[in-house]
């Protein structure tokens, strides 16, 4: 019994000293809420609708691609950063290669925003900007990735990964990936 309360105590100690240290063990979740699958709904369904608007197939949900954007808007949560290159120094192409995707182009458009409409705003602010835009509208993208993170404190981070998958799509490989987009509402 004591040699159980010593090894609890110590495990304790250490839980407080790492506290105070400022290192945590958060990892990313696997499970999103309703709102962020609303939301990654939301967006996947508005980007869909200025592509086929335009004359453009609609981009197919890939669920191996949608894991990769959701770990990296999730990891942006985690780890207080926003870019498409995380602190680990690996890109939205490398965190592709590691999820085992094959893809002959590939692209990648973040954005953060704070407002009541995230989806909404995220998709809006990508439609305003030449770059975001070029990604949605490119017709070598067939497949997409949408992944939604919110801090709980209303602030929601997208990440949406293309990837073009056939050779014959026309054009020359593209990869590329828009500036960040961050939108704060006071």
């Amino acid at each position: 019994m004591a040699r159980t309360m010593t090894t609890f105590g110590l495990i304790l100690l250490a839980a407080f000293f790492l506290s105070l240290s400022g290192c945590t063990t958060k990892t990313p979740t696997t499970h999103p809420t309703a709102e962020t699958l609303a939301a990654e709904q939301k967006a996947f369904d508005m980007v869909n609708a200025q592509r086929t608007a335009a004359g453009l197939s609609a981009l197919v949900m890939d669920e191996t691609l949608r894991a990769v954007a959701r770990a990296h808007s999730e990891d942006m949560v985690n780890r207080a950063y926003f870019d498409h290159v995380n602190p680990d120094g690996k890109d939205s192409f490398q965190r592709m290669d590691a999820a085992g995707l094959n893809y002959m182009s590939a692209g990648e458009n973040i954005a953060w925003n704070n407002t009541a409409t995230p989806a909404e705003t995220a998709v809006a602010g990508w439609l305003a900007s030449p770059h975001h835009l070029a990604n949605i509208m490119r017709a070598q993208f067939n497949h997409t990735g949408m992944g939604a993170a919110t801090d709980g404190h209303g602030a929601y981070y997208f990440t949406q990964d293309f990837i073009g998958t056939d050779a014959k799509s026309g054009g020359e490989a593209v990869f590329d990936y828009g500036e960040p987009l961050a939108i704060a509402e006071n």
